[in-house]
Order: C-alpha cells, then sequence, then structure tokens
C-alpha cells in the first residue's frame, strides 16, 4: 500500500515537472517567432522602388493641403519602420482618405491624380489587413510596404507633371 502512495506521488510530480518544461520553450519559440515577424528600418531601407519627390512647383501647390502634409509625415514614419498608422483600426485609415480627397487642392484636382488617390487608398488599406493579421509571411508584408511606397511615388510623379505641363503653356497651331 505505502509503495503504491510513493509510486502515485513520484508519478505526480513526473508529471507537472515535466509540464513545466514544455510551458517554457512553448513561450521562448513564441518570442522567437515574433521577432522574426518584427519588420526591421534596414527590411524597408532595402526595398526598391523609385521614389519621386515633389518638385518645387508641387511642394506650392500642396502646401496648404494638410492631409497630404500629414500622409507625407507617415510615410517618412513608415519607412522608418514605424508601422503603428497603418496597423491601426481601418477606420481610422478610411477616414482619413475621405478627408485626404476632400482637402484636394482645385489647382490639382484632375481624373489622373484621383486615379492615384484610389491606387493609394487600395495599396493602403491591402498594407493595413495584411499588417493586423499574424500569420502572414513578413516577406509578403514587406511587398505590400513596397506597393504603398509605390503608390505614393506614383501620386507624386503625377502632382508633378500636372504642374510641369501646366507651366509649359505650348500654343497648339491653329
Amino acid at each position: 500500500m505505502r509503495f503504491n502512495l510513493l509510486f502515485f506521488s513520484f508519478l505526480c510530480l513526473l508529471i507537472v515537472g515535466c509540464k513545466t518544461d514544455t510551458q517554457n520553450v512553448e513561450i521562448e519559440s513564441t518570442l522567437s517567432d515574433k521577432q522574426s515577424k518584427t519588420i526591421t528600418k534596414n527590411e524597408i531601407k532595402s526595398l526598391k522602388y523609385n521614389d519621386f519627390g515633389l518638385s518645387d512647383d508641387a511642394k506650392e501647390a500642396v502646401y496648404d493641403w494638410q492631409k497630404y502634409q500629414e500622409l507625407n509625415t507617415q510615410m517618412n514614419y513608415l519607412k522608418a519602420a514605424d508601422l503603428s498608422f497603418f496597423k491601426s483600426d481601418i477606420s481610422l485609415i478610411t477616414t482619413f482618405i475621405s478627408a485626404f480627397r476632400v482637402e484636394i487642392p482645385k489647382s490639382i484636382n484632375t481624373n489622373e491624380i484621383n486615379a492615384r488617390i484610389t491606387a493609394l487608398e487600395t495599396k493602403m488599406l491591402k498594407l493595413n489587413s495584411l499588417l493586423s493579421l499574424d500569420n502572414i509571411l513578413k516577406d509578403i508584408q514587406l511587398e505590400a510596404l513596397r506597393e504603398v511606397f509605390v503608390a505614393f511615388s506614383n501620386l507624386n510623379l503625377q502632382i508633378n507633371k500636372k504642374l510641369e505641363f501646366e507651366a509649359n503653356n505650348i500654343l497648339k497651331p491653329e
């Protein structure tokens, strides 16, 4: 009888002791998984795309466009691996884009620029959905980041082109 009690208590200690070790291994593997999924500034810098900035005329045209200035700031944060705006609630991004569209200066409100804004909105929403899920590979998230950078760069390029075209004032023969 004593032997059974001793054997049973030894078995219980063995089971409890083994369970603690597996919990530590699971916690360590979860931490290493999260660290391997974290996007770094160097990884963002290594993305290849053409980054177009605004010309001096374009900077003047968007100077009073508050939402553009905010978006430009968020893009700079994104380049520094601060993903907080793009990981936030989707309603924040959709509200921002709506206000962004409403505040477009009349001098640059064209179909071409609105098309670039739509493309940028699509890429931002895609990035938001990919960043909010835990099971998405880092490579896919980095590609979505690159697409947002390309869309913003294309918006800048289109603003530059519109203002450059207006500045040329080419007279057509009659």
